[in-house]
């Protein structure tokens, strides 16, 4: 074997290099290999004719991971300015694709490995163990109402172009060992698997379940679907079939860190998604989960008809609605699904999933026409990155809601003990007002079967009344009809002949009509046990016909109710609820108005009337409560003390100050566990950085390069730690604990610091082996000073046993 030198044409950001000269040793196993020593990565392993820098690699890389929007195509017009060539530009643009998909598969590869050395490779390793705060559980903490807080949702903007029907996809890999995806095929189990009827209605809350109680629930709650539904777009209905993947359902812990990933194939929201999604969850998480879902409401039905109702109830999941999206649900709904309803929920809104699609969307743009295994590939890069810039910022999320928590308590606790003083009530008073506010409303708008008989037995007499003249009318205009005529096949006698079957007709249909009716009465009164008709004077009569006249008022009122609400949150997601919105619903909505104008006739004609309605108030609702406090007619719910809006308020206050309390609970248990997190994996960093340093290793460099990473981002989460510790408010344990099924760590201050503002970093701890064993200390202070070639020694010697394909 000779020693060989051969050219090849690169590309590099900083050089502007031309041509590199390449050497070949007779050692050397692959041209790959040869270039990498270079430092440069060729789309080919074998017969490479141009390469790319690794240094512009990882630009492209860093400006994508911040940048998700940025192109491939917008990358290469940046290098032809460069270097000033543009007739290139697209066959440069497919050799940076194809090497930056190559670069991405090896930095994706590496990080494989490295996770394996330290033993963050088991299965479901990642939504286990990823979020620190969540997961990593301590001996003898407080106990906490629900293990884990997530979210998930559908999104619809990440589509794929499907392949049209004369072409073949020429890139038909398939991405399946990712760590963020669910198969395609796990996700089929349960497709069309809901059957039967939901499960009957249990009591909630002191509320007795009945037959009519779970028929209410069961029209509440899909009046409350069907209000977030009008506010919904056509695309989360249904997908046009020029799409393959129609978006994204994922879910996320409480902290943003990304669950899973579900691909939407060729349709909409199904509920195999998240069904999917909870069955990961149970087999992953386990017991006492809460989950937000914009519907969650209805979902919790869908899984107690769903195979998976037996486990769920046996780790005792739950479901609630996301606090933005529950208020367009009905406020019974929001009674038991919104997150400051729900005992243990804290101050979390749960629209996790909201401000993670709010940033994704930017991969549209560059994953739209992809191949299904780059689109994977990239959408896998982006979400490592946000979990990465997510457990960065764990120790500020608790900083912050800590310091929220403590301010609710402390400001809004006083403003709540003052008026108790000042309306002189109690809190046992506010908690039997919550149970009747319960009862009420597990019956408003209940129709017993006496009342239905009743609107229709008078509905039949007001019929029946109508249609006495009409009959009358008839008979009299046939009976006394005299034909003109005399002689018959004349005009004349024809005209005649034509009027008299009419008016035989007439009668005929006015006697059928009214005997019809008459029968329908006569059924009802036997129905009813009634002795004697009702007349319009019969107190009975007079009492169903204010009744009457109330159903309407329902009627106006639920589409009143339907339009504002839909308005408000179109009005919402354009960011202008609150600029000029009622100039915008006087103007832009005329079906607002006519409705406006329904439901004040309506209102005016009850006794007492009900105030008519204007502008100002209907653009001052609080959502939908005050369109439910106007549906009870019967029972003037004006003078009971839980509709007064100083009580009501009170009441919200006091449900805001046991979420904040709870929220301190579980923020103390949170930042202890960061803590504790934080300490162990020190110890970790040490004993595998020795080992492989001891066995040389070719991932020491890799392993040490996401070491020092790691380690840097745990210095800035213990100064947030320390900082909620100093915190005046701070009522929980200081200090790292003992990992459940652990062992027991000894104090010391080189992984326990005290003091956050150490320079370089509060853990970064210098290697210390035992005095019998100098020269690995040695080994590992030549590695520290000079680093950089070892790594990239290290990553030669890995792409050598990488085949490319």
């Amino acid at each position: 074997a000779e020693t060989l030198e051969y050219t090849v044409n690169v590309l590099c950001l900083f050089s502007r290099e031309t041509e590199l000269t390449v050497t070949r040793l007779p050692s050397s196993l692959s041209p790959a290999l040869d270039l990498m020593r270079h430092g440069f990565l060729a789309k080919t392993p074998s017969r490479p004719s141009v390469a790319v820098s690794i240094k512009t690699l990882e630009l492209l890389y860093r400006l994508r991971q911040r940048k998700a929007s940025y192109s491939v195509e917008a990358f290469t017009k940046v290098l032809c300015d460069y270097y000033q060539v543009y007739a290139l530009s697209r066959h440069l643009r497919e050799i940076i694709g194809d090497t930056f998909e190559v670069y991405l598969r090896i930095i994706r590869h590496v990080d494989k490995l490295v996770h394996g050395t330290l033993g963050w490779d088991g299965p479901d390793w990642r939504p286990r163990n990823a979020c620190r705060a969540c997961c990593y559980v301590l001996e003898n903490e407080p106990p906490l109402r629900f293990s884990r807080l997530y979210a998930m949702d559908g999104n619809n903007s990440l589509k794929r172009m499907a392949t049209t029907a004369d072409r073949t996809a020429a890139d038909t890999r398939v991405l399946d060992d990712s760590t963020y995806f669910l198969s395609r095929q796990f996700v089929d189990q349960y497709a069309n698997e809901i059957r039967g009827s939901p499960p009957p209605a249990e009591a909630v809350d002191g509320i007795e379940a009945s037959a009519e109680s779970a028929d209410l629930r069961k029209k509440l709650l899909a009046q409350c679907v069907d209000n977030w539904k009008s506010a919904a777009k056509e695309e989360s209905k249904r997908m046009w079939s020029i799409f393959d993947e129609s978006g994204i359902f994922a879910s996320a812990c409480r902290h943003g860190l990304v669950l899973w990933i579900i691909d939407m194939v060729k349709s909409g929201e199904l509920a195999k998604y998240p069904l999917a999604t909870v069955a990961k969850v149970l087999d992953t998480i386990g017991q006492d989960t809460l989950g937000g879902y914009d519907i969650g409401c209805a979902f919790l039905s869908t899984i107690q008809r769903s195979s998976l109702a037996p486990t769920f109830a046996e780790k005792n999941g739950h479901f609630c609605v996301c606090a933005f999206h529950g208020y367009s649900h009905c406020h019974t709904c929001q009674m038991q699904f919104h997150p400051n309803n729900i005992t243990g929920a804290g101050l979390e809104d749960l629209e996790t999933m909201e401000r993670i699609f709010s940033a994704s969307n930017q991969l549209a743009s560059v994953s739209r026409y992809a191949s299904p295994y780059r689109r994977r590939l990239f959408l896998e890069a982006y979400f490592r990155q946000w979990d990465e810039d997510k457990a960065l910022n764990t120790g500020t999320f608790i900083l912050n809601n800590y310091k929220q928590a403590t301010d609710v308590l402390e400001h809004d606790g006083e403003v709540l003990r003052e008026a108790m003083v000042s309306l002189n009530i109690t809190d046992a008073d506010m908690d039997s007002w919550e149970q009747e506010e319960l009862r009420f409303f597990a019956r408003i708008g209940n129709e017993d079967e006496y009342d239905v008989h009743t609107v229709v037995y008078v509905e039949l007499l007001q019929e029946l009344r109508d249609l006495e003249p009409k009959r009358t009318q008839a008979n009299t205009r046939f009976l006394h009809y005299t034909p003109s005529a005399t002689e018959a096949g004349t005009s004349s006698y024809r005209k005649d002949l034509a009027s008299t079957r009419r008016l035989e007709s007439e009668r005929r249909h006015a006697n059928e009509q009214y005997e019809r009716v008459s029968l329908d009465v006569c059924a009802l009164e036997v129905e009813m046990g009634l002795t004697a008709r009702w007349t319009p004077s019969t107190p009975q009569y007079m009492e169903a016909l204010q009744y009457i006249k109330e159903r309407k008022y329902h009627r106006a009122l639920n589409k009143l109710q339907k339009l504002v609400t839909q308005r408000l949150f179109e009005l919402h997601k354009l960011n202008v609820a609150q600029t000029g919105m009622l100039f915008s619903l006087q103007t832009r909505c005329k079906a607002i108005q006519h409705a406006v104008k329904t439901y004040n006739a309506a209102a005016a004609s009850l006794s007492p009337p009900r105030p008519p309605l204007d502008w100002s108030r209907v653009a001052s609702f609080n959502f939908l409560e005050e369109f439910t406090l106007l549906q009870d007619t019967r029972n003037d719910i004006r003078d009971k003390p839980w509709s007064k809006p100083a009580i009501r308020e009170a009441m919200k206050l006091r449900h805001r100050l046991a979420r904040a309390q709870e929220e301190v609970s579980r923020l103390n248990v949170e930042v202890r566990r960061l803590h504790t997190a934080i300490c162990d994996e020190a110890i970790l960093f040490d004993d595998v950085l020795r080992r492989l340093n001891s066995n040389n290793d070719p991932l020491l460099g890799a392993t040490s390069d996401f070491i020092t990473r790691r380690r840097k981002a745990n210095d800035h989460l213990l100064t947030r730690i320390h900082q909620v510790y100093a915190l005046r408010g701070y009522t929980g344990v200081k200090g790292p604990g003992t990992r459940l099924g652990g062992e027991a760590r000894p104090p010391n201050k080189e992984y326990m610091p005290i003091i956050p503002e150490l320079p370089n970093g509060l853990l970064a701890m210098p290697l210390k082996d035992d005095e019998d064993n100098e020269d690995d200390g040695d080994d590992i202070d030549a590695l520290d000073g000079d680093e950089e070639q070892a790594s990239m020694d290290s990553l030669v010697q890995f792409v050598s046993e990488l085949a490319l394909s």
